[in-house]
């Protein structure tokens, strides 16, 4: 009985890996430009549903990833290749309306720095202007105080020590102290 019920399951593997969705090939080449999946966990709870991001443009390609550029900032990230998939081959007419397209995707962005600061009299709290790492100055935007003191405490302790307003570096470091006391009440 032993050996007919292994010989049943070596059967059943070697049908599973003889299936196309086992081994695909990738066939990226650089210059293609890919789409990328990304698991963003505050639009879902499913951590294996994903969103394709993109294009980006393949730029180089290692035993066990490419890496790949985006087209708006310029930056590059080394990608898994189960992460990818096939967007167009390197004949893509980039126009601006992809591009403006692209930059309305959701990308993470990093902060490069935080250059002004302001009192929201609507919202009673602080806001920063922070400036996007890789984007223009015309798209600063406006963020408020608590969530910047979860992104970025440090740049923006740094950043608050250089203002003279004792009132709003009071509010910064009460905003970051309050934050480390709910992440040490967790543990």
């Amino acid at each position: 009985m032993h050996k007919y019920v292994k010989a049943e399951r070596e059967r059943q593997a070697q049908r599973y890996r003889a299936r196309p969705h086992y081994e695909q090939r990738v066939n990226f080449s650089v210059g293609d430009y890919v789409l990328r999946s990304r698991v963003d966990e505050k639009l879902h709870a499913n951590k294996l549903r994903v969103m394709w991001v993109g294009p980006y443009r393949v730029v180089g390609s290692a035993d066990y990833y490419f890496t790949v550029e985006h087209l708006i900032n310029g930056r590059t990230m080394d990608v898994h290749p189960s992460r990818l998939k096939m967007y167009a081959d390197d004949s893509l007419n980039v126009t601006e309306e992809l591009i403006d397209h692209i930059a309305s995707q959701g990308t993470l962005l990093a902060v490069e720095a935080i250059v002004e600061y302001r009192m929201n009299s609507d919202m009673r709290a602080y806001e920063v202007k922070v400036k996007w790492l890789g984007l223009e100055t015309v798209e600063d935007s406006w963020e408020p105080l608590k969530t910047m003191s979860e992104d970025v405490p440090q740049l923006l302790l740094q950043y608050a020590t250089t203002t003279s307003d004792d009132v709003f570096r009071r509010a910064v470091t009460t905003a970051i102290d309050s934050k480390q006391s709910q992440r040490s009440t967790r543990r």
